[in-house]
């Protein structure tokens, strides 16, 4: 019987991760449809999911936008230091969190800094332990078992396996402590989990038309979560102290300023720049696009998808306040056309919120790193 051979892999927290599908319309051809059907269905969605966004997206331009983070009153404490986390693994989330913080940077520049003296804050907290839970599965399959040579099959059979998965999952809580007034300042709870399969051959045979696949129901185990394996809390507290990076500082988000493909009215519609701008966006090229769309914003004033399309190159460009104007616009325009349904004018109304967003995020950011002088 061949030995166990653990492989350990970390894995985001399944429960706090929601994905979002819009729905479109994907034709796949004979092949395609083959290897849905051959690939074990985890594999075919990370093969597939990437390919249907793509397919799926709205022509724009992406960029790199600054996002204000989830507790904007910890990102005001700069100057800190981390303390004690208590529970099982806090060495580990200690030192994690340590170095994440080292690590924050924006524009360039560190976002925390190292404490002179006494520091504005401490992070500190505390691990436990949530869950620890096993699968076992029973699988069959054809194996080739001899080789008489490289590459050369001697002898198949048919191979029964026992794999049993292990999961274990944490609660991280961090706690940011005013230094001077020992208020609290920012609390926040973060989950992360680990697993770990092994698989042994149980069994082996001749094939004589046995079914393949699973050939017993899996078997569900719960233990005593302080009972876990120390290497898999430790792996599950890593991931976990990772996510409350977006917490507690600023971060990059990349976004896209997404186009109106519709032209809304026949002059913008009617005119074959409108689509040569379109197809130069689904292209990539940006420098062409947007200046077709200037060009056309000069001849067709009162278009509204056209300034739409001028104000997503603006806020692609970084000038929000351009685009914020443009959007606008777009929008009073938009309210002028008779019988235009709501769903057409969506996407200015959309991005009217999204720039309106930025420039909150970044008025937030610029009063922490740049604070007024108090008066004298």
């Amino acid at each position: 019987m061949a030995a166990p051979s653990p492989k350990v892999k970390i894995f985001p927290y399944a429960k706090t991760a929601i994905a979002w599908f819009s729905v479109c319309s994907v034709s796949l051809n004979a092949t395609d449809l083959k290897l849905l059907k051959a690939l074990h269905m985890r594999h075919a969605l990370l093969f597939f999911l990437p390919a249907l966004a793509a397919a799926c997206a709205t022509p724009g331009y992406d960029y790199e936008a600054r996002m204000a983070p989830g507790f904007p009153q910890a990102a005001e404490y700069r100057d800190v230091a981390v303390g004690q986390f208590r529970g099982p693994a806090g060495n580990v989330a200690e030192a994690e969190f340590a170095d994440m913080i080292e690590q924050v940077t924006l524009d360039g520049s560190y976002w925390f800094t190292l404490p002179s003296g006494d520091p504005a804050g401490i992070y500190e907290g505390r691990v436990d332990i949530e869950s620890w839970d096993a699968e076992t599965r029973f699988e069959r399959e054809k194996r080739c078992v001899e080789y008489d040579g490289l590459f050369d099959c001697e002898h198949r059979a048919i191979v029964e396996t026992e794999c049993r998965e292990e999961t274990v999952e944490v609660v991280v809580t961090a706690n940011l402590v005013d230094y001077r007034t020992n208020r609290l300042v920012f609390s926040q709870q973060q989950l992360g989990g680990a697993n770990r399969e092994t698989c042994v051959d149980v069994a082996e045979y001749e094939d004589r038309g046995h079914d393949l696949g699973v050939w017993r129901d899996p078997h569900q185990s719960s233990y005593d979560p302080y009972n876990a394996p120390i290497g898999m809390v430790r792996d599950a507290t890593v991931e976990a102290v990772r996510q409350f990076r977006n917490d507690i500082a600023p971060y990059y988000q990349t976004m896209r300023a997404e186009i109106m493909t519709d032209g809304l009215t026949p002059e913008a519609q009617n005119d074959p720049r409108f689509a040569a701008a379109v197809k130069a966006t689904k292209n990539g090229n940006f420098m062409g696009a947007c200046a077709q769309w200037d060009e056309l914003g000069r001849e067709w004033t009162h278009a509204p998808a056209i300034l739409h399309n001028l104000g997503a190159c603006a806020e692609a460009r970084g000038d929000m306040a351009t685009a914020q104007l443009r959007y606008a616009r777009a929008a009073e325009l938009a309210q002028s056309i008779p019988l235009l349904e709501d769903k057409q004018a969506k996407p200015i109304f959309s991005a009217l919120e999204r720039v309106s967003g930025r420039r909150m995020d970044d008025a937030l950011i610029n009063s922490i790193l740049y604070p007024e002088e108090p008066a004298s």
